[in-house]
């Protein structure tokens, strides 16, 4: 059953448009990733999806439920982690922890958040005011998790977070999956979508360009970079590769043909090749295919 379901949903801030007509359904238990450069209208998607703003047009369902007609409900089994964390200044961090479960209705497991305190390095008596941009990330990804929501939507999770935490959050998190929470991610950080997610969905300017099983294109894609003297472009493209980079001495091309043929085409090459690697494309490279081939087509 899908847990997310977007309808043509639409966002415009007077005569801008900052999201149109975008469409896409999440199932449960999955992982799932939304990406796209600044200003593609990722944050917006997920005010809207959070009825934090209302949409222009379209509709959206989470968990079954129309938002915003159910908004209260839905939120109420959703945690939720900004890219800007802003809480109450003088609030001490344990206030907040009981805020966040008195909302959702539950005493909450004292011995749970001592866990996810010891495991995010987190002091609950310290003022939220007085701590970190990363120590105020850890406690928002706390309240997030605490009420064990059934959706986590997160927003750029791990701005600020030390390499040690951001294991840490990843595993909490393939965990909840298990258990079969929805995790939706919006990251600029693409190792981590690439590892972590089975699906994901480009944006670029407000528009939805795709969305892709990553278990599957990225091995069926090679990126091949060769160095020489002379480049062999054109023997690269009658074979169907295509060029996505060139300098005086180095070319780079995606293939999805037949392997038996690139590998025999680079062995005739290889007396006039300095250098030739071959390897599955990832999901950096998908990337800025997309973007570079949107950006072609808009110019």
């Amino acid at each position: 059953m899908p847990v997310i379901e977007l309808s043509h949903i639409s966002k415009r801030f007077g005569k801008f448009v900052a999201v149109n007509d975008v469409s896409f359904t999440v199932e449960k238990g999955e992982f799932f990733g939304f990406i796209g450069p600044n200003g593609a209208g990722k944050s917006t998607t997920m005010n809207m999806m959070l009825n934090f703003i209302k949409s222009s047009g379209g509709k959206i369902k989470l968990l079954g439920k129309n938002v915003p007609e159910h908004d209260l409900d839905v939120k109420k089994q959703i945690g939720y982690v900004p890219s800007d964390v802003r809480f109450y200044p003088q609030l001490r961090v344990r206030d907040l922890f009981r805020y966040t479960l008195d909302f959702h209705h539950m005493e909450g497991d004292p011995a749970e958040l001592k866990r996810y305190c010891d495991l995010f390095q987190i002091d609950p008596q310290k003022k939220f005011g007085d701590l970190s941009l990363g120590n105020k990330k850890k406690v928002a990804l706390v309240c997030a998790l605490i009420h064990h929501p059934e959706l986590i939507i997160m927003d750029e999770p791990t701005n600020g977070l030390d390499p040690l935490i951001h294991a840490r959050l990843f595993r909490v998190l393939k965990e909840k999956q298990e258990q079969g929470v929805t995790i939706f991610l919006s990251s600029h950080n693409l190792k981590e979508v690439e590892d972590y997610c089975s699906r994901i969905a480009f944006i670029r300017s407000g528009k939805l360009i795709g969305v892709e099983d990553l278990t599957q294109v990225n091995q069926n894609v090679k990126v091949i970079t060769v160095k020489a003297d002379q480049l062999p472009i054109a023997v690269m493209e009658k074979i169907g590769a295509t060029c996505v980079k060139k300098t005086d001495h180095e070319a780079r091309f995606t293939y999805e043909g037949n392997m038996a043929q690139l590998f025999s085409t680079l062995s005739n090459l290889s007396p006039q090749l300095d250098d030739v690697t071959v390897a599955n494309r990832d999901l950096e490279e998908q990337f800025m295919a997309m973007y570079e081939r949107q950006e072609g087509e808009r110019l």
